[in-house]
């Protein structure tokens, strides 16, 4: 968890005896893991140290030769006990520090029985070791308070990795009262094969449900956001960080070989919290020369369909098998899709049917699945028994390949058939949308509506700057609550990056007022947020900076960011490439030709303006969702040399490839919501705009927050299928336009 600006703020001042600087060294001071990180890395520094601060009071050394002292001193004996993590943890444990020496010790039925007997002695193994990690273990963990307590103190807790988001379909099924069952990969089985053998279908049909549509109804995937709060829930538990290396994970694809055997780079980042946490350096690098064990274990294929959604590549659909039962000649063997399936019947076959239980298949969407498979058929485009579409790169021979698409991706059947009000091309959701998180919004003018909306519903819509104190109409007034903050309309990409950078004071334009007709003061950046203009210079400085802490703190604390893209156009400073919600002039100032120019925006400019938000808002909120929408509001009047109307075409089919490209770039935080699609969509034929052709009608919008509500709202259903998902993972306001301003303008002229 970083640390906060003050901290930083009163770091500096006590110990290096001055301010911080800038914007920038409190922000890199930030994502230090600790109050103690920053105190030690203020009092190393050298700035520190040639200044002589507090000399006569203490001495200090070096944490490179006070760890170097450590363990010249004494060696560390650490045992691990947990699963099958705690092998390679204990290999990179002894690789990274030259004074740890880690035994391993995996808490199986069989073993647990050993250590209950007496057989193994496990008040003597504690004894002999300085440390002892445990996975979280309930069962062992009172066993030692009850029967050895004298070690419970010594007794650490380290986190076991559990994350099925990339292996939504692998489950455990149990056989009676023997364990698991096993099958072609070993304990590790599919719910889908499972349930096709279950319910009677053949071989062909089950390879079948291998299929986008299917995943879909079963929540595939929706999995992602329970795998990623069960790992905050092991961070919690155990104090080793692991929320915050999601991102980095992410970023190199998938990191599991399957549900609970993280690949070898994760358990290094997890060997080095501990030594961390031990006060010890952890040696460069050295995880590159450990061997992986888990690699030679069972090993899931991330499915194609599952890939694309979670941006990590396009997946496959080949298993690795268990290296131990493939011979010493040919020790790496891939089963393919047919082939599994086919074992994984023979495997059930061998059981008796009444004796293997899955949870999974009495949950909702499992036995709503066959009411969907019949429907589907119905339809007459179930897949082919031989379709596979899993087999990728695989030759289909002359099968149509439209063969087994769902409804959503025909024309005829998804839109042409369909009545206006029940077209929905939203399809699915990323994730969802709780009471309790913290949504913002900012925007173009439609993005209010979603504002709307979520108060309205219940939903904790985020406002940091609320005009606490102030009474309810001069609040409204004064378009406190209208956006999450006092920003206005931030119609453009470039607007938001620049509301970061400004807030964070990376970037301070140099026109930093301007002045209106009746004499008062705006500021060029919001210039209609205040409706009586400021008196002073100080009085809109004072404002400014009152708002941008109330950015930060959106920024820093919000859940989930709805960001709506509205225009391409803009006006900016030659100065300093300072972008204006309106040109000079119209709200305030006044149009220079050698201080303002026109600038219309590219899918280049904007994605780049988009992703290098992203970034930002990474740094600061590691958590935080984003949703991207594009305003289906034409343009009000076009500066470019040609009509509005193909101004507005231009406008939005860049803002459209670029939301595009931006979602699929971060697909793992941020995806795309199709309001523009619904409003301007020609099955509407154009009833969703009013008479001027331009406003949206508020059937348009009720239509829009209906399907946001649908596909993100956690209703009951969503709620309770998240709850079993966390479970099976414990077990493994009025419209305000600054644009309208622009047509008043011209107008009154």
């Amino acid at each position: 968890m970083t640390i906060s600006r003050d901290a930083v703020t009163w770091g500096f001042r006590f110990i290096l005896g001055r301010e911080p600087g800038d914007e920038a060294a409190i922000h890199a001071h930030m994502q230090l893991d600790d109050i103690n990180q920053l105190v030690e890395v203020l009092l190393m520094s050298e700035e520190f140290s040639i200044s002589k601060r507090f000399s006569h009071l203490f001495s200090l050394k070096k944490p490179a030769q006070r760890a170097l002292v450590e363990r010249k001193q004494a060696e560390l004996k650490v045992l691990i006990l947990g699963n099958c993590q705690g092998k390679g943890l204990a290999r990179l444990l002894q690789a990274m520090s030259t004074n740890v020496t880690a035994t391993h010790l995996e808490l199986t039925g069989g073993m647990l029985a050993q250590i209950r007997s007496g057989e193994v002695d496990i008040a003597k193994m504690g004894a002999e070791n300085d440390v002892i990690l445990l996975h979280p273990h309930a069962e062992f963990l009172q066993f030692i308070e009850q029967k050895h307590p004298d070690i419970r103190a010594r007794i650490k807790m380290i986190p076991a990795i559990n994350f099925s988001a990339f292996h939504p379909d692998l489950v455990y099924i149990k056989n009676g009262r023997s364990g698991h069952a096993l099958g072609p990969l070993g304990e590790y089985q599919s719910s889908i094969a499972f349930y096709g053998w279950r319910n009677g279908l053949t071989v062909e049909e089950t390879i079948g449900l291998f299929a986008e549509d299917v995943y879909a109804k079963l929540g595939f995937f929706d999995y992602w956001d329970s795998a990623r709060a069960f790992l905050q829930h092991n961070e919690q538990l155990t104090g080793i960080p692991l929320e915050k290396s999601l991102n980095k994970w992410s970023a190199g694809g998938c990191w599991m070989y399957s549900v609970n055997h993280p690949k070898l780079r994760v358990l290094a980042d997890v060997a080095r919290a501990i030594l961390a946490r031990e006060g010890i350096d952890a040696l460069p690098d050295a995880e590159q020369f450990v061997q992986d064990d888990l690699a030679s274990g069972p090993v899931w294929p991330v499915y194609p369909e599952i890939g694309k959604r979670l941006g990590i590549g396009n997946g496959h659909y080949f298993f690795k098998k268990i290296e131990s039962e493939c011979g010493s000649d040919r020790p790496v063997q891939m089963i393919d899709l047919p082939q599994f399936v086919k074992l994984s019947f023979d495997a059930f076959s061998a059981y008796r049917k009444a004796d293997l239980v899955c949870e999974r298949l009495d949950s909702a969407p499992y036995q709503e699945l066959a009411a969907y498979l019949a429907s589907r058929r119905q339809s007459g485009f179930a897949p082919q028994a031989a379709a596979a579409p899993a087999l990728a790169g695989a030759s289909q021979g002359k099968s149509n390949p439209y063969l087994g698409l769902t409804n959503h991706q025909f024309w005829r059947r998804g839109v042409e058939r369909v009545t206006m009000k029940d077209v929905d091309p939203v399809v699915r959701a990323g994730f969802s949308l709780a009471p309790a998180h913290k949504v913002a919004t900012a925007g173009s003018c439609f993005a209010q509506h979603i504002s709307r909306t979520l108060q309205k519903n219940g939903f904790n819509y985020y406002v940091a700057e609320d005009g606490d104190g102030l009474a309810t109409d001069e609040t409204l007034r004064r378009n406190f609550g209208v956006f999450s903050a006092r920003f206005g309309n931030l119609y453009t990409a470039r607007q938001l990056l620049q509301l970061f950078d400004r807030a964070y004071g990376a970037f301070t334009p140099q026109e930093g007022h301007w002045v209106r007709e009746d004499g008062r003061l705006v500021d060029p950046f919001r210039p209609q947020i205040e409706p009586d203009g400021f008196a002073t210079l100080e009085d809109l400085e004072q404002s400014r900076q009152a708002h941008f802490a109330a950015v930060r703190r959106m920024f820093e604390t919000l859940d989930v960011f709805v960001f709506t893209l509205g225009l391409t156009e803009a006006w900016r400073s030659k100065q300093d490439g300072a972008v204006y919600p309106l040109a000079p002039g119209v709200a305030g100032g006044a149009f220079d030709t050698r201080l303002h120019e026109f600038v219309n925006f590219g899918v280049a400019d904007v994605v780049a303006d988009m992703n290098a938000f992203i970034g930002r808002l990474q740094r600061v909120n590691p958590a935080a969702r984003m949703i991207v929408t594009v305003s289906p509001v034409p343009l009000i009047a076009t500066y470019e040399n040609r009509h509005v109307l193909v101004a507005t075409s231009y406008s939005k089919a860049v803002l459209r490839a670029a939301a595009e490209e931006v979602c699929n770039a971060n697909a793992t935080m941020c995806e795309y919501f199709p309001s523009y699609e619904i409003i301007t969509g020609n099955y509407t034929r154009g009833e969703y705009f009013d008479n001027d052709l331009r406003s949206v009608k508020q059937e348009g919008v009720d239509h829009v927050m209906r399907l946001f509500l649908l596909h993100y709202s956690t209703g009951q259903q969503i709620s309770t299928h998240n709850e079993s998902l966390m479970r099976e993972n414990a077990q493994v306001n009025a419209i305000v336009c600054d644009e309208e301003a622009i047509d008043r303008g011209a107008s009154a002229s």
